[in-house]
């Protein structure tokens, strides 16, 4: 079963509208702020984990403000190391910071849904954002770092899959088109995320790749 570059636009076109709660929040909460220090941004992540509903836990904003605190102490430097890297060029130590900082997050007290939803704030080109309804249940993944982990090699694998014979420039185009169509600018990990909505779709990208254990593999060929 084939998954080529038109169906990662289809998915984009077709499932690109979130909730009335996050409307605008993107862009002004994530794109626009994503160089300033990651010290700087914890009211920015407490809102937009607020909207993006991933705040359902014990404590909510005041426990994830501490969390991200000891966090942000601990992870500062792999952290800096990672921003403004995207999906699509990671290697494989880039993988290995991915999953220590993730591990540190959950050990530090983050739910699973709270440690890839803020991984993707402060990491916006870098990771994809991840929940328990979707991505987790349609990809059949555990909720741990390793399979967060899993899910972003699944992503590189699938931008690579999609470009073979070509250059990364269709996938800027593809970012550049998005932004037209929803009226400002969300990078790749984002039109990614996307398939998740679709099982006809994810299915046919896991597919593509080998089929679910080699999707997900820690293999990146």
């Amino acid at each position: 079963m084939s998954f080529e570059l038109e169906q990662l636009r289809g998915a984009a076109e077709k499932y690109a509208h979130h909730g009335a709660s996050t409307h605008g929040v993107y862009p002004r909460l994530i794109w626009e702020r994503r160089n300033r220090s990651p010290v700087a941004r914890i009211d920015d992540a407490v809102e937009f984990l607020g909207k993006w509903k991933a705040l359902r836990f014990k404590g909510g904003g005041a426990a994830f403000r501490r969390i991200c605190t000891t966090w942000l102490r601990k992870n500062l430097t792999d952290l800096q190391h990672l921003q403004g890297r995207v999906l699509y060029s990671l290697a494989s130590d880039d993988f290995q910071h991915i999953l220590d900082i993730s591990s540190s997050f959950r050990d530090c007290g983050a739910p699973p849904t709270t440690f890839g939803k803020a991984l993707h704030f402060f990491l916006p080109e870098t990771v994809m954002l991840w929940d328990q309804a979707i991505v987790r249940n349609m990809y059949k993944l555990r909720p741990d770092p390793e399979s967060f982990v899993s899910y972003q090699r699944f992503g590189c694998k699938l931008l690579h899959h999609v470009t073979r014979n070509k250059t990364v420039n269709v996938l800027r185009q593809l970012e550049r088109d998005h932004a037209i169509s929803i009226g400002y600018f969300e990078p790749m990990t984002m039109i990614l995320d996307h398939l998740a909505f679709s099982p006809k779709l994810s299915a046919r990208a896991v597919a593509a790749l080998g089929g679910s254990s080699r999707a997900f593999s820690d293999d990146l060929s």
